[in-house]
């Protein structure tokens, strides 16, 4: 099945996902970004680590998914996207993505100085020449969307101010730039919040949303013809991401979720009755009661016809 991270980062790779959400977040679900307009970037970056048991040296670090947004043209760029997906509360993640995104800034700049480089273009004077940086130059915008697939709410900072202590005069704060993040928590949605995404990125987040309920969970499989027909992919990351053990269909594209909660209950009873099988027969053979006695308890409690009881305690003894 895979585990949440390599899911999770799969999952918002797709280009109608991705798009989905950020049209969601920023344009209150107005189709301005295209999946056609998007283009997968390098994730890699040099950052300098923090609060890694006094780690000195730089040290490489992927961002989880980046990609470039083209004009309607598909020529000309005019921002940068990143998701970064969160299984687990991070307590640092304003700090953290600010310096994600300060990275990928600095990446502009050095690619930028580098082509004046070798151009052999050093400016029209020193300040252009020191910083590499020219005057008509221009770099992206980066904006980074934090998708938390945690069905529990959000009770870490969000901005660095909250990560800052008590009392500070406001005198000096007003002179600290703050960084937020731009957080996606199912659980600090309403359904109709989560409306405002159109892909299978609704139904997933509502369902990890409602796992933490059988009842809300019931109602909203039930109610929704979306769970009756959905995408493998998204059906894997609800599986991972609300702890559920799902047995996918091997081969099928679309996943029927309201059987796939039957067959996991089913699954489940079926197992808790070969457990409780089982210590009969482990119970009988310990107090040396026989195997009749344990056969005759199998036939009294469980739905068994002798045969079939006699056959288990015959492979288990």
């Amino acid at each position: 099945m895979g585990d949440k991270d390599s899911v999770t980062k799969e999952y918002m790779k797709q280009p109608d996902r991705f798009a989905d959400l950020f049209n969601g977040f920023c344009y209150g679900g107005e189709q301005r970004i295209q999946p056609g307009d998007l283009r997968d970037m390098d994730t890699a970056s040099i950052v300098l680590p923090y609060g890694s048991a006094g780690a000195a040296l730089p040290e490489q670090k992927a961002r989880d998914v980046l990609k470039l947004a083209l004009k309607t043209d598909g020529r000309v760029a005019y921002c940068i996207l990143g998701v970064e997906n969160q299984s687990k509360i991070h307590l640092a993640i304003p700090v953290r993505n600010m310096l994600y995104d300060a990275m990928t800034l600095t990446e502009q700049v050095v690619a930028t100085a580098s082509s004046h480089r070798k151009a052999n273009n050093h400016g029209s004077d020193d300040a252009e020449y020191l910083s590499g940086f020219h005057r008509d130059d221009k770099i992206l915008p980066v904006i980074t969307i934090v998708v938390y697939w945690g069905a529990e709410a959000w009770d870490a900072p969000t901005t660095l101010r909250e990560m800052y202590p008590e009392g500070i005069d406001e005198s000096v704060l007003r002179y600290a730039n703050d960084y937020k993040v731009n957080l996606v928590a199912p659980a600090m949605m309403t359904d109709q919040q989560l409306d405002i995404f159109k892909s299978d990125l609704k139904d997933v987040l509502k369902f990890i949303k409602h796992s933490v309920s059988k009842a809300e969970l019931a109602q909203l499989v039930n109610s929704n013809k979306a769970y009756k027909s959905l995408d493998r992919l998204a059906a894997q990351t609800i599986s991972v991401c609300a702890g559920l053990n799902f047995n996918l269909p091997v081969g099928e594209e679309r996943i029927d979720m309201c059987k796939a909660i039957d067959d996991m209950l089913t699954d489940a009873r079926n197992e808790a009755t070969n457990e409780g099988m089982l210590n009969i027969v482990a119970m009988a053979r310990e107090c040396n009661l026989g195997k009749d006695v344990a056969i005759q308890q199998l036939e009294k409690r469980y739905p068994l016809s002798q045969d079939e009881a006699m056959s288990f305690v015959n492979q288990n003894w």
